[in-house]
């Protein structure tokens, strides 16, 4: 059992990717740091709304910020993925073992199923401007073959400067490789918030 699940960061090098080694650590950063995503960026579109320029800002903001930070905060203990579609596309890339991609998406579900809840206790239906604890909805007006294309551009974004600035070995970016990746969340909501109100996270 020790074998197999560790409670100290795993070095993920090529010995370790062919064994069935997960890092529980890791997994419990994602939830962790998935949970706190959840509550400051979908509270923050509960509280304000994303109805104008200056909300969609604002939310945009907060979403940003808040992978910036929390990238930061755990990048030592699980890579900072956050998402999905990141875990997804680390593995399909090689750079992380599919088992411990396993963990990391299901872990990301869990925490933000616990952010939903916490949301749900701080904001009474009446006083949350969205209505639906700020989940996405496509907007009619772009209808959802759109708002798929605009998904898959916006995660390719993400993806390619969580690639590009965090995971290649010529990349200058070192530990600021967290501010890019906040930036790129903070720039693909800008554009996609109207849209559906930006997943980039399927």
């Amino acid at each position: 059992m020790t074998e197999l699940f560790r409670w100290e960061t795993v070095d993920w090098d090529e010995e370790r990717k062919k064994s069935m080694v997960f890092d529980i650590k890791a997994g419990v950063a994602e939830m962790i740091a998935m949970t706190l995503f959840v509550v400051v960026g979908c509270g923050t579109a509960c509280g304000y709304g994303a109805s104008d320029g200056e909300t969609r800002l604002c939310v945009a903001f907060a979403f940003g910020m808040a992978i910036l930070v929390l990238v930061y905060a755990i990048c030592h203990l699980s890579g900072g993925h956050i998402n999905g579609a990141v875990t997804f596309s680390l593995v399909l890339g090689g750079a992380l073992p599919w088992h411990q991609g396993a963990l990391h998406l299901g872990s990301q579900l869990a925490g933000s199923l616990f952010g939903a809840g916490i949301l749900a206790a701080i904001f009474p239906c009446e006083l949350d401007v969205t209505g639906n604890l700020g989940s996405n909805v496509v907007n009619p007006n772009f209808g959802p073959g759109r708002a798929i294309v605009a998904e898959v551009v916006g995660t390719f974004i993400l993806c390619k400067v969580v690639w590009e600035a965090a995971v290649s070995p010529v990349s200058r970016a070192g530990p600021n490789a967290a501010t890019a990746i906040g930036f790129a969340v903070f720039i693909t909501h800008l554009f996609m918030l109207p849209i559906d109100g930006c997943s980039i996270n399927p």
